[in-house]
């Protein structure tokens, strides 16, 4: 009985992603829109099951914790990384050869793997930087 339960949280966890797939969900997020459907605790375990699955990526936030970004396909996310704005928390995707060439370089050089899920950068946005200028 359990298991079709948890059958059913996954599925409405997936299905709220999905429907957000083009945003960077927190998980306290998703507790305030799956409330009274999926317990907090479930939401970690299926989260962290998806993130080992490649179905979601885990994206680290300065002092805020993480959020999440549903992959349509798997592994959809390595093809960018994120800027995301200190002042106002924008998230934003950022392509970049050189980047993966660093990569590259780091495992050729020093036999180091460069974990690109995990590259994450932090400054200010236009906007925000714009208002700084203005001030």
């Amino acid at each position: 009985m359990e298991n079709t339960r948890n059958t059913k949280q996954k599925k409405r966890v997936l299905e709220y992603l999905e429907n957000n797939q083009n945003k960077h969900i927190s998980i306290e997020e998703m507790q305030k829109e799956l409330e009274g459907e999926v317990g907090i605790t479930t939401i970690y375990r299926i989260i962290n099951k998806l993130v080992e699955e490649g179905i979601i990526t885990k994206i680290p936030l300065n002092t805020q914790g993480f959020c999440y970004q549903y992959n349509k396909e798997k592994n959809n996310c390595q093809k960018h990384y994120h800027l995301i704005c200190e002042n106002c928390g924008k998230l934003l995707h950022f392509e970049s050869k050189e980047i993966e060439a660093t990569q590259k370089e780091a495992m050729k050089k020093e036999n180091f793997y460069i974990d690109l899920d995990k590259v994450t950068f932090y400054g200010k946005c236009s906007e925000c930087s714009k208002c700084s200028k203005e001030k």
